[in-house]
Parts: structure tokens; sequence; C-alpha cells
């Protein structure tokens, strides 16, 4: 499934997967996204995004093993996807830029929210 992306790209209270920590590391990402988005060719820019999303999702997925979540092995596959294919990146683009927008509004509201309330 397939959200919108939302113009200007930035966190909504639609994105609100109810845990703090997790929605402000979201906002985060947001940022970095944009950061990117505004100097496409600054690779520390997109080593920052890349090791904050890799903290991000060691978050998560701590988390998961804290209550026990069911779903954490499908979910920490989709993390692992996603890192294997933005760590191969060597340039930004367009569509590189809207892959990593689609995909982040994608993962929240479609997968993220599978956990609200367990987390």
């Amino acid at each position: 499934m397939s959200f919108e992306i939302p113009s200007p790209f930035q966190w909504d209270e639609s994105f609100c997967v109810g845990h703090q920590v997790i929605n402000d590391q979201h906002k985060k990402i947001f940022e970095l996204i944009n950061a990117l988005d505004a100097d496409r060719t600054n690779g520390a820019v997109l080593k920052e995004l890349l090791d904050f999303v890799v903290m991000h999702f060691k978050t998560e997925e701590d988390g998961f093993e804290k209550v026990a979540w069911d779903q954490k092995d499908a979910h920490k596959e989709i993390h692992d996807n996603f890192v294997k294919t933005a760590v191969s990146l060597t340039s930004v683009d367009d569509g590189v830029m809207n892959f990593i927008k689609q995909w982040l509004v994608d993962h929240i509201k479609g997968s993220d929210m599978k956990y609200k309330g367990v987390l």
C-alpha cells in the first residue's frame, strides 16, 4: 500500500505511533531527509541520515524485544532490506529522493502503525 507524500515534507499527527521517543526520531528523519534534499551532493548529509536511521531501527527493534511483539522478525526484515538498499546509494537524484520519502511515509503509515499501542 502506498500513501501520499506530504507537501511540505514534514512530520504531522498522521504519523503519530503513540510513542514519544519514536515520534521524535521520526521527526528527525523527516528533517534529515529534507537536509539531504537541499544538499544532494553532500555525502556527510547522506551518512548522517543513514546512521540516524540505523540507530532509529535499533530503538524500534529493542522495543519489540522488550514486549515480545509477534511481528518483530517481519518488521526487522523490512528495516534490513531498506538499509541494504540505502547503503548502496552512490548518488542522490530526484528518483532517490522520491524513493526515500515514499519509503518513509509508507513504512510509518503502513508498518509502524501496526505496533501503535504495543510499544
